[in-house]
């Protein structure tokens, strides 16, 4: 194994003790010889990765909420991304959710940091109005109203995903994608004052057209 090889291994053994030890005591009780004892590493090799060990629950959380991002505009895209497609960057978030989900476990339970939950609940909340200034819904006095609901949608189904250990009773991330999105799409079907948008803007690429082809109304094409 390299040095680069072996840095990562132990990069990743320290965040995996803090993980085992935030599933056992307050996140904020946890030190570095926990760490160094859990994870078998030299504390001199924990500060090569770490200042402390609030740094490394620092790191995680950053992590997470980068995988966790709920929507990218085409211009914010990064290589790889997907980004400016409502539906699939939701199916995405709750793709990041179940494999991360002992992580998110750890993060939300009782012994858990509970800014990690108000810092990814603000995030969406300026994702899902980057989504709604994509789709040119006005920015009305409705907008925070379902920004809230949406917001807490995605919340409250992460969190039974994480309170579910029984993984063979996941829902696929398109089902949870589906629930999630049924609010959006309500508004868009509903609202009088919402664009018209197309099948596919609001449900996705693999979504098969109405019957009617939502040819009614003018749509926003995207």
């Amino acid at each position: 194994m390299d040095s680069g090889s072996r840095a990562s291994a132990a990069r990743r053994a320290i965040v995996e003790a803090y993980i085992d030890l935030m599933e056992e005591k307050p996140y904020d009780s946890i030190r570095v010889k926990e760490l160094v004892q859990r994870s078998n590493v030299a504390r001199s090799t924990f500060y090569v990765h770490f200042r402390d060990a609030i740094d490394v629950l620092e790191g995680i959380e950053g992590t997470l909420l980068g995988l966790l991002s709920l929507y990218r505009s085409d211009g914010d895209a990064y290589k790889g991304a997907i980004a400016g497609m409502p539906f699939e960057c939701m199916e995405n978030w709750f793709e990041v959710c179940i494999e991360h989900e002992r992580v998110l476990r750890a993060l939300t339970g009782p012994h858990g940091d509970p800014y990690f939950t108000v810092r990814l609940q603000n995030q969406i909340r300026q994702e899902l109005n980057q989504m709604m200034d994509d789709d040119r819904a006005p920015r009305d006095r409705l907008r925070p109203y379902y920004v809230e609901l949406l917001t807490a949608s995605y919340i409250g189904l992460m969190s039974y995903i994480v309170k579910e250990k029984n993984k063979s009773e996941y829902l696929e991330a398109h089902e949870l994608a589906s629930i999630a999105n049924s609010t959006r799409a309500a508004y868009y079907k509903l609202s009088d004052k919402a664009p018209r948008l197309s099948d596919e803007r609001l449900f996705g690429a693999k979504a098969p057209i109405g019957e009617d082809g939502g040819e009614d109304r003018p749509e926003t094409a995207r």
